[in-house]
């Protein structure tokens, strides 16, 4: 479920910033392009973070326990 959220979160986020940043750069906005860059690095955050976390703080979830 953490992986569905994230990448529509992403999603979201990444159609607002390409949005934005089309009408900065005066080029045209191309919704999908920035579908498909929100999905991948929501989902590549979504991976990452928790083991980064983990390493940086030793509690007793089932992240730490992974490394």
């Amino acid at each position: 479920m953490r992986y569905i959220i994230s990448a529509i979160w992403s999603t979201i986020f990444m159609s607002i910033i390409g949005f934005i940043a089309a009408a900065l750069t005066e080029t045209q906005f191309n919704p999908i392009q920035a579908i498909r860059v929100g999905i991948v690095f929501g989902l590549l955050f979504a991976v990452i973070i928790p083991f980064i976390a983990a390493k940086s703080y030793k509690g007793k979830t089932k992240y730490s326990k992974m490394l």
